[in-house]
């Protein structure tokens, strides 16, 4: 990049918003080259949640940096502020208290809102070299958690992974499932509100299980009614926090051949010594249809206790009985 723009006047605004304005055309330039190019993500843009030109262009090697040493911002980052007299830095990320005081001696404020963590400091000139190269010494003071493995999940970068595609086949499967979390909890709200509005009254089932039916997600909903049917209490049910893994869990036990049964069919099965146990397993196609027969093969395989399933005792589900 060739902008190279020096001042001795500091509070001429004018120059900073200037620069600002050539900064994002040159980044809508580069993104528009990279999506005609090469419209796969990298696997460091996967996690990350951004193609590596949807930042400021100076920044591309502080971002490459960052995610060696287990961090991610936000492409938010860069100039800020009304008059982008100020630079900034994006994301979720924690900072000890020894680090905290390191940065503030090197002239960075720490803004957090809500967990949204900021580094800002003031750009004594509009070099962007020279901006690069203090964030690139504001970096060495960071911790180094290794290279980042967790993707962000930050809303930008869950829109960014249902949009784009991988090469990497691991990616593309969680992407599918990414998607289809999406669709299914888009549907369950709509219908929840739905619901609400029409029939606010839970039946005797939904009063044990804590939850109106519709709450329940498409793929796994038949397999806890069966459950309950058969005795057992259920509080979870559905995808968990990786979207490529299904799980319903509550208090209740199964025989050792139970479990045994289960495991052969690649099923995990955990309890804890107080009985409260989890099955959860990884769906091999991102298709409700299979997901829900998997599930209800799961099901079939549980012996009835031949007595009512007992309620879920979890606070949400004690909540909904006060409120309904």
């Amino acid at each position: 990049m060739n902008t190279n723009i020096h001042t001795s006047n500091l509070s001429d605004q004018k120059k900073f918003i200037s620069l600002k304005k050539i900064i994002n055309n040159e980044r809508k330039r580069a993104l528009k080259k990279r999506l005609k190019e090469e419209a796969f993500m990298t696997d460091m843009e996967y996690i990350s949640g951004a193609f590596i030109e949807m930042y400021e262009p100076y920044l591309k090697e502080v971002v490459v940096r960052l995610f060696e040493k287990g961090y991610s911002i936000d492409i938010s980052s860069g100039f800020c502020s009304n008059k982008f007299q100020y630079q900034s830095l994006n994301g979720h990320f924690t900072l000890d208290y020894i680090t905290k005081n390191k940065l503030e001696k090197e002239g960075v404020k720490i803004r957090d809102v809500n967990g949204f963590r900021s580094l800002v400091f003031f750009a004594e000139n509009l070099d962007l070299d020279s901006i690069k190269q203090k964030w690139l010494h504001l970096i060495e003071i960071l911790p180094d958690n290794g290279k980042l493995t967790s993707p962000s999940v930050s809303p930008q970068a869950l829109l960014f992974r249902r949009k784009y595609v991988s090469k990497n086949p691991k990616l593309q499967k969680q992407r599918s499932f990414d998607r289809l979390i999406f669709n299914i909890q888009t549907n369950v709200e709509k219908n929840i509100k739905k619901r609400k509005k029409i029939n606010p009254h839970p039946s005797i089932v939904e009063s044990k299980l804590g939850i109106f039916i519709e709450e329940l997600e498409p793929q796994v909903r038949q397999a806890v009614l069966k459950m309950n049917k058969k005795g057992y209490s259920t509080d979870l049910s559905g995808f968990v926090k990786n979207s490529c893994d299904q799980m319903i869990e509550g208090d209740f036990q199964l025989p050792e051949k139970i479990v045994k049964k289960l495991n052969n069919l690649g099923i995990k099965v955990e309890s804890n010594p107080s009985g409260y146990t989890r099955l959860q397993f990884s769906p091999q196609y991102a298709d409700i249809k299979k997901i829900n027969k998997q599930w209800n093969k799961i099901v079939s395989l549980l012996p009835s206790k031949n007595k009512n399933a007992g309620l879920s005792m979890t606070r949400k589900s004690r909540e909904f009985r006060i409120k309904y």
